[in-house]
C-alpha cells in the first residue's frame, strides 16, 4: 500500500480511536483524500463533530456507508489495524495534506497540457489556482496572543531602531497630518474623483514625492502610455508643460531648458511603469514581485482586467478590489488605486457638488476593502489666467487608522505639481 495512503488511514484510525482529536485535523477537507472511501468517512466525521461534537465507528459507517458501498465494517476495522497510536496524528495530518497539495499541482499541470487556452490566459489561470491553494493551505490555524503580542513587540523595536513609521509619506503635509505620516503599509487607499478633476496629478505626485525620498515605485497606468506618465513628471519638476512636450511641436529655448532640467532630474528616480495597458492584477502582481518596490499606484480601478471573463461589472470592482487588498497584504506595501466617480456625481460640470464614498462606481466592495478613501473636489475659483493655480480639496472620508477631515491644496493644472 503507498504511503500517502497509510497516512490517510493513519487520520481515520486515529479519530476512531479518539473523536476529540478532530480539532487537530480541521485544516484538511475530504477532498484531501484520495481514497474515496476515506473521502466519505471523513466528511461523515466532519458533519456529526460539527453537530454533536462526537462520533464513533457505527455512526459513521451509517452514515458513510449510504453515499459510498465501500464503506464496510472490516474497512473501519483495517484503519485501526493500520493506526497503533494516535500520538502521530499531526505527521498523518501533514503527510496528507502534501500529498493532496501534490496531487492538485499535477492536475493542474495536464490541464495546461491538455487546455486551448492562449499562453496568456493558461498563465493567468495557473496564478488564480496558485493562490487559491495557497490561501487554503493556511484554513484552520490560528494564532495565540503570545504570538501576537511578540509579533507586535518586534515591530516596535524595528520601528525604533528604524526611526520610521511603517508607511509612505505622500509628501503633501497636509495630508499626512491626517493620514498619521503617510499610506500604511499593506494598505489599500483609494483616490477617487470626476473626470480632469487630478486625481492623476495627484497620484504622479505623489509617486513622485515618494520617489524623491529613496522609495521605489511601481506606476501601473492602465489609460496613459509610460510617456505620457513621464512628460507630465518632466513637466512637474521642470515647470514646464506635459502638453507642450507631447504635442506642442518645436519648444522654444526657455521651454526646452525646463525641459531638459525636468528629464535630468526625473532621470535619477526609482519609478517603474507597466508595459501593457491591459493587465490584471496577477499581472501587476509578478511585475511587483520582480521589481520589490515601496509603493505601487494603479490609475485606475475601472479599468483593470478581472482575472474571470464574463463577469459583470460589479462582480469584476468587487473582485479586483478584494484581490488589491490581499496583494498590499502580501507585499506589505501601500497600494494607491484611483477610481472613477458614478454617473450622478461624474455628470455634475458645475463643480459645486461635493462627492461622498457612495459616489464610487460599485462603491459597496471598495468602501469595504480599503483602509483609506480620499475624494477630491475642484470648486469654482476666480484666476487671473491659464496658468494661474487652482483650489484642489482632499477630503479624506474613511481612514481606518485615523481621523477623517478635508485639506486645501494648491494645483499647478499647467505643471501638473500639487502642494499642500
Amino acid at each position: 500500500m503507498e504511503q500517502s495512503i497509510l497516512n490517510e488511514y493513519g487520520v481515520i484510525g486515529s479519530l476512531l480511536i479518539d473523536a476529540t482529536l478532530f480539532p487537530e485535523v480541521s485544516g484538511l477537507s475530504e477532498d484531501d483524500f484520495d481514497l474515496v472511501p476515506l473521502r466519505e468517512v471523513f466528511r461523515a466525521m466532519r458533519r456529526q463533530y460539527g453537530e454533536s461534537g462526537s462520533f464513533d465507528a457505527l455512526t459513521i459507517r451509517t452514515e458513510a456507508g449510504q453515499h459510498c458501498p465501500e464503506v464496510t465494517d472490516a474497512l473501519l476495522m483495517k484503519t485501526l489495524e493500520i493506526t497503533p497510536t494516535t500520538a502521530n496524528l499531526p505527521a498523518y495530518t501533514a503527510a496528507v495534506k502534501e500529498a493532496s497539495l501534490g496531487r492538485k499541482l499535477a492536475a493542474l499541470g495536464n490541464a495546461l497540457i491538455s487546455s486551448d487556452r492562449t499562453s496568456a490566459e493558461a498563465l493567468s489561470h495557473a496564478q488564480t489556482v496558485i493562490q487559491g491553494l495557497t490561501e487554503s493551505g493556511g484554513a484552520g490555524e490560528a494564532t495565540t496572543l503570545t504570538d501576537a503580542l511578540n509579533a507586535l513587540c518586534a515591530r516596535v523595536e524595528r520601528q525604533s531602531e528604524d526611526g520610521k513609521a511603517p508607511c509612505v509619506p505622500s509628501g503633501l503635509a497636509g495630508l499626512d497630518k491626517l493620514l498619521g505620516g503617510g499610506y500604511i503599509n499593506g494598505g489599500l487607499h483609494i483616490v477617487g474623483a470626476r473626470p480632469a478633476v487630478g486625481k492623476s496629478a495627484l497620484a504622479l505626485q505623489i509617486a513622485l514625492n515618494a520617489a524623491k525620498s529613496g522609495m521605489k515605485v511601481v506606476y501601473a497606468s492602465l489609460e496613459m502610455s509610460s510617456e505620457d506618465c513621464s512628460a507630465r513628471l518632466v513637466g512637474n519638476l521642470g515647470g514646464g508643460s506635459a502638453a507642450r512636450y507631447m504635442f506642442g511641436g518645436q519648444l522654444s529655448e526657455e521651454e526646452y531648458r525646463r525641459f531638459a532640467s525636468g528629464m535630468s532630474q526625473l532621470s535619477r528616480l526609482p519609478i517603474v511603469f507597466n508595459r501593457r495597458s491591459g493587465v490584471n492584477v496577477r499581472q501587476i502582481e509578478a511585475l511587483c514581485f520582480r521589481e520589490k518596490p515601496g509603493l505601487l499606484v494603479i490609475d485606475h480601478l475601472g479599468l483593470l482586467e478581472p482575472l474571470e471573463k464574463r463577469l459583470s461589472l460589479y462582480e469584476a470592482t468587487t473582485r479586483n478590489s478584494r484581490a488589491l487588498k490581499l496583494l498590499a497584504m502580501r507585499l506589505d506595501i501601500p497600494i494607491l488605486c484611483l477610481c472613477q466617480l458614478n454617473r450622478a456625481a461624474a455628470s455634475d460640470r458645475s463643480g459645486e457638488f461635493r462627492a461622498t464614498m457612495a459616489n464610487l462606481r460599485e462603491s459597496g466592495a471598495i468602501e469595504q476593502d480599503a483602509d483609506t478613501v480620499c475624494l477630491l473636489h475642484n470648486p469654482p475659483c476666480e484666476s487671473s489666467g491659464a496658468g494661474a493655480p487652482s483650489l484642489l480639496e482632499l477630503w479624506l472620508d474613511k481612514n481606518r487608522r485615523g481621523p477623517c477631515g478635508h485639506v486645501d491644496a494648491t494645483f499647478y493644472k499647467a505643471t501638473g505639481r500639487i502642494v499642500c
